[in-house]
């Protein structure tokens, strides 16, 4: 779904854009961008995409990245850990979920919750003995360090972390909290 289109002076303005290179950018002419803004013009969805596509694709100066709220270093357990240990690590460091690794592959993720809903389901000590691999999720997503921290939020409403990498090496994590931590800092 497209923002609507009295955004797009606004964004047009905040990114330092003229009515001239948005009109390049697009396809269109500089009177055409002037009808719409204005609301003189209808323009059709096609336009449209386009021309939030472009804006969306201009990064701001001020615009948090996920490489500068992740979390550098990326506690993980071994596919072939014990669940009792993978829980120890979790309360120990206050996480609610870790990257699950099967010696330098990246394989999936333990969750709290995953574990929680394991000890309902059967006998405690089977669950603490067993092996994260038995019980583990799926990956946590991958996104490179320089994704914009606006993209990663409906994300995050998904799943209760990402992990953050720069040339295929894994720099970073970020969770809900990471994002309340922006809230905070900015009021």
């Amino acid at each position: 779904m497209l923002p609507p289109i009295s955004e797009v002076r606004k964004r047009r303005i905040k990114l330092g854009l003229s009515t001239r290179k948005l009109a390049a950018q697009v396809g269109t002419t500089p009177s055409t961008i002037t009808k719409i803004e204005k609301g003189r013009l209808s323009p059709s969805y096609s336009m449209v995409s386009r021309i939030f596509s472009f804006l969306d694709s201009l990064q701001s100066p001020n615009e948090e990245l996920v490489r500068d709220i992740s979390t550098k270093k990326v506690f993980t357990v071994q596919a072939d850990d014990k669940v009792a240990d993978a829980i120890d690590l979790l309360q120990k460091h206050g996480f609610k979920q870790l990257p699950v690794m099967d010696g330098q592959q990246w394989v999936g993720s333990l969750f709290e919750r995953t574990i929680t809903r394991q000890l309902m389901k059967a006998p405690s000590r089977m669950v603490l003995d067993g092996k994260v691999s038995d019980i583990m999720d799926e990956l946590i997503p991958i996104l490179p360090e320089e994704t914009r921290v606006t993209l990663v939020i409906p994300l995050l409403q998904e799943t209760q972390a990402i992990l953050t990498s720069k040339a295929g090496k894994i720099t970073g994590i970020v969770t809900n909290s990471d994002l309340l931590k922006i809230a905070v800092q900015k009021s």
